[in-house]
Order: C-alpha cells, then structure tokens, then sequence
C-alpha cells in the first residue's frame, strides 16, 4: 500500500518506506511517487522560510533604500520559492509568489508589471491557505495603480478595501484572529496610498486623510511592536505637515 504523507508523518517514516519498497522489483513507479509526493510536501515547509527570507530582505531595503544589495537577496529568494512553485506544482503559493513579485517591481518602479503581478495574485488568492489576503493583495493594487497612471481606479479599490477591513466579514474575522497582521496590512495599505497620491501631485481630502491616519495612529501604537509602520507614519506626517 502507497505511503499516504500527513503532517504528522515524519521524516523516519518516509525514509524507511522508500528503502524498504525500492528494493522490490516493480515497484519503481511507487518508490518515485512517494518521492516527488515528500518532495512536494517538504517543500511547503521551505517556501515559507523563503517568505520570511524574502520578508527580512525586504525590511532590510526599506530601513534603507540606498541597499540595492538587500533588494537583489529579496529577488533571488523569490525567484528560487518560485522554482520550487513550478517545479512540484504547489499551487496554493502561487497567489504569494506573485505577491512577491509585485512588490518587487514596486520597488524596481516598474508599476505597470506590478499591477500586472498583483491582478494575478488577486486571481489565484482563494487557493491560498489564507484567503484573506486578499485584503493585503488590493491594497498593493490600488497603490500600484495609482503610481502607474490609473489615479481614479487606484482609489476606488483603495476606499473599497478599506471598508473591507472594518466592515466586512474577512475584515472582521482577521482583526478577531490575528489584530497584528491586520494593523500591519491596514497601516501599509493607508500609508502607501497617501504617499503615491502626494507623489502623483493630486488632490487629498484632508478630511477624509486626517481620519485614515487616525485610525492608523491607533491600531499601531502598542510599544514594542509596528516599529516600521510607525516610522513610516511619522515620515509620511512630516510630508503632509502633520507632526
């Protein structure tokens, strides 16, 4: 009978059912199976320390910018997560490794390929694992599609997923469950818009501004944690004079 590979099946187990059944003639097609079928299943494990990996380089470039080198590591994570993607078909990641990618080019300023990425990533999000992060996925979107041109689009996703996060079930269901993550993607997602909209010279409500900025002000300002997000709403309060 094939190995059947569960979360609870370790390392040992595999191991000793391949040394055992490639010795019996015939059962080469079985010993390759369950292979590919560890191989799979190992690598879910690697691509989310790629993630991380890709994360931490990403940290790296934003406390700095002037590190080209740190963007490159990023990259180079990525782009081996997404050999491994392909390569044993894990489609659950592909949502995330377009993510990746999207950023990436946000950084790169190549805006029109992002926006290219993160419709993709959008697409594929509800074979992630974690379908909320479509919230964080939109928000990507409205900023990419504001600093390539499209003001008017970028917008109205951007109040749409905003409304999301407060309102909505997913919204909801993530601030219940995991308040951090929810804070750090409704922080990013305010505080990229409002800086690609002074960056393409348009009109801010200030009103409306002020109230976003509020909120954000609020959910982050727990000691100890958003350090990131909270130095980038203090850049972005100088910029609007705020402080």
């Amino acid at each position: 009978m094939l190995l059947k590979i569960t979360s609870k099946t370790s390392l040992q187990e595999i191991v000793t059912y391949i040394q055992n059944i490639r010795e019996e003639k015939g059962k080469e097609k079985e010993v390759l199976k369950t292979i590919n079928e560890s191989l799979r299943f190992g690598h879910d494990f690697i691509i989310n320390l790629f993630w991380e990996e890709a994360l931490t380089y990403q940290h790296i470039y934003m406390s700095d910018s002037s590190n080209t080198s740190a963007l490159s590591q990023m990259e180079n994570t990525v782009i081996k997560a997404k050999f491994y993607i392909e390569k044993y078909k894990l489609i659950k990641w592909n949502s995330r490794l377009y993510r990746f990618l999207g950023r990436i080019c946000d950084y790169k300023k190549q805006f029109n390929k992002a926006v290219f990425y993160y419709k993709k990533a959008v697409r594929l999000v509800k074979s992630d694992y974690e379908p909320w992060r479509i919230l964080e996925l939109e928000g990507f979107l409205s900023h990419s599609l504001i600093m390539s041109g499209k003001h008017t689009q970028g917008m109205k996703i951007f109040k749409s997923v905003h409304n999301k996060f407060l309102d909505s079930k997913i919204g909801k269901f993530l601030y219940k469950v995991d308040h951090n993550t929810w804070a750090i993607w409704l922080s990013g997602i305010v505080i990229r818009t409002i800086n690609a909209v002074i960056d393409k010279k348009l009109k801010l409500n200030s009103e409306e501004t002020k109230a976003w900025i509020s909120l954000v002000e609020e959910e982050i300002s727990q000691k100890n944690k958003f350090e990131y997000r909270r130095e980038e709403l203090e850049r972005l309060k100088s910029r609007l004079m705020l402080n």
